[in-house]
């Protein structure tokens, strides 16, 4: 697989570039992590506490439950 190269938002500089890659590299090895011990949520669940969101029957935020 040929990996694309980064692309730069306008007016980043390399070292800017850099550091907002490794954060995102950081966030998802974290999400990774979080699928791998579990804590995740499924997307139905996610989607009816967004819609019940300004309801009457306004559902709390979903939690993994680990």
């Amino acid at each position: 697989m040929t990996q694309a190269a980064p692309l730069a938002k306008p007016g980043e500089t390399e070292a800017e570039r850099q550091a907002r890659d490794a954060w995102e590299a950081e966030r998802i090895a974290e999400g990774r992590a979080d699928i791998a011990a579990g804590r995740l949520v499924d997307s139905a669940t996610v989607r009816a506490w967004i819609d019940s969101i300004g309801t009457d029957h306004e559902m709390p935020v979903p939690r993994s439950g680990r």
